[in-house]
Order: structure tokens, then C-alpha cells, then sequence
């Protein structure tokens, strides 16, 4: 079986360092290859001057140079395979784009820092913006995130893939012995409610992991719900699927997984939604 391969973005700030430890430890357990990948971001003039080709060939000689010193920082801390490379990007959502693209990536680990309510109104935030344009899962790191394994994983379920969503789950489950705590958030209960909760009940049984549990709860505000949720079972990481947003729900944001996402208080696992 070929190496996974993990794809960690880095700006050499702080909170990447944390999703750079973050992975390496992951890794380590996954038995996968790593490179390390920087977005060098120059905008404001035309890409035909040739004045602004040499600058940006200085700036990613730069970036490469800053990425060999954090590669030889990172030698003694993991014996996976790592590489770095530095790419002119307009935003790290088009990088990380553009490299998925030509490259096998099993994964991508970022890390993320939560937003106000007037930037999360706007639709801003870098996390936000890799998880909607990556076709490769985004596991994205808080500033306060330390690798210990996954013993406890929820999985915040809308209860309509359940078997596919599983599917992608559990070979990521096995490999860390995760406990999965499955839940549904309503803001009501009613008959189709309860014909739906019997039909995952039924789905979750015939995974035949035996560490999966399955639990609705009923609460006005989802996001806080789950929190609390994670809490309540003392989970390591938050794991949903995202779907492509419709343009209402771009002009309220109101996808669940974005409005976690900004909240960064757990690792959050978002898996692309399979068709």
C-alpha cells in the first residue's frame, strides 16, 4: 500500500508551527509523506512586467530559503518523509487548489484561528475559504491543539449519507481505535425526525465497528449544541462533510461545518461531501 500523503500549509506564524507539530505527530501513526507548503502572495502589479517576475522569483528564493531552515528545525522530530516548496499564489486557497491538482494529497492539515461575527457575516477567514475549494479532506488545528491520538471522534451527522459518510470514516477510525460519537442536532422533534433516527440506527449497526454510538439532540443553536457535545464526550477531534453551498446559503452563511470552522476551539476533520 503507497504512503499517504499530507499536504501542511504554513505562513511561518505560530499557529502553523501548532498545525506543523500537530502533523507530524499525526503522520507518525499514518506511516505518510509529508510536504510542507507555502503560499508567497505578491499582488498589485501586472504578471507581463518583467520588473515583477524577478521580484517574485526573489520572494519565493526567499520563502524557499526560510522553508530549508524550518525543514532542518524539523529533523529531529520525525522520521516520515518531508519536503517543502514555496508557490506564488493569489490566495492559500488557490495554492493548495492548484497543488491538489497535480498531486496525489490524502490530506491537508491547516492551522485556524476563529473569527469575529462581523468577519464570519462576511464570509472571510483562510480555514473557511481551503475547506470550501479543496477536494482533498482539511483537517484544520486551533492555537491550543496538541497531538494525542483520536480516542474520542464525533461526527456531526445531517443523517442523509449516513452510509457513504461512514464509509469514509471508519478506515480513519480503525487506525486510531476512535471511539465515534454520532449526532444529529434538531431544533424540534416530530414523526419524521423519529422515522429518520430509526434509519440510521439501522445503518450504524450494520457498519459492525463496535465503537460507534448514535445520539440526536435537540437544541436551537447547532454549533453550540455540538460544542457542548464534544465537551460532554471529551473528544479530540469534530468530523463533518461539507456540501457545495447554495447562494442563499453564501449570502447568511449558514453552513454548520463554516460556522465551526470558525469557532476553533476543536481540531475539525471536513470531509468533501460524495455524490
Amino acid at each position: 500500500m503507497p504512503a499517504l500523503k499530507i499536504l501542511l500549509l504554513t505562513d511561518f506564524s505560530n499557529l502553523s508551527k501548532v498545525a506543523i507539530d500537530f502533523g507530524l505527530k499525526m503522520a507518525e501513526q499514518l506511516d505518510a509523506e509529508i510536504t510542507i507548503l507555502h503560499g508567497v502572495r505578491i499582488d498589485g502589479v501586472p504578471k507581463s512586467n518583467l520588473r515583477w517576475k524577478r521580484i517574485e522569483k526573489e520572494v519565493i528564493k526567499i520563502a524557499q530559503e526560510e522553508g530549508d531552515k524550518l525543514l532542518k528545525s524539523l529533523k529531529g522530530k520525525s522520521k516520515r518523509p518531508l519536503k517543502f516548496v514555496a508557490a506564488p499564489v493569489h490566495t492559500m486557497a488557490d495554492a493548495v487548489t492548484k497543488y491538489t491538482h497535480k498531486n496525489l494529497t490524502n490530506l491537508v492539515i491547516m492551522g485556524s484561528q476563529g473569527a469575529s461575527n462581523l468577519k464570519m457575516a462576511r464570509m472571510g477567514g483562510t480555514t473557511v475559504s481551503v475547506i470550501d475549494k479543496s477536494l482533498s479532506p482539511v483537517l484544520a488545528i486551533p492555537e491550543s491543539a496538541t497531538f494525542k491520538g483520536f480516542k474520542h471522534a464525533v461526527y456531526a451527522s445531517d443523517l442523509k449519507n449516513i452510509q457513504k459518510e461512514l464509509d469514509t470514516i471508519l478506515p480513519f477510525a480503525k487506525i486510531f481505535d476512535s471511539h465515534v460519537h454520532m449526532v444529529h442536532v434538531a431544533k424540534q422533534k416530530d414523526a419524521e425526525l423519529e422515522k429518520a433516527k430509526a434509519a440510521a440506527i439501522e445503518k450504524v449497526a450494520k457498519m459492525r465497528y463496535p465503537k460507534i454510538d448514535f445520539q440526536i439532540l435537540v437544541d436551537d443553536d447547532i454549533p453550540l449544541a455540538i460544542d457542548q457535545y464534544i465537551k460532554d464526550t471529551k473528544s479530540e477531534v469534530l468530523i463533518t462533510f461539507t456540501h457545495e453551498l447554495n447562494l442563499f446559503e453564501k449570502l447568511f452563511s449558514l453552513s454548520v461545518t463554516r460556522k465551526l470552522a470558525y469557532r476553533a476551539r476543536t481540531p475539525l476533520f471536513a470531509f468533501k461531501r460524495r455524490k
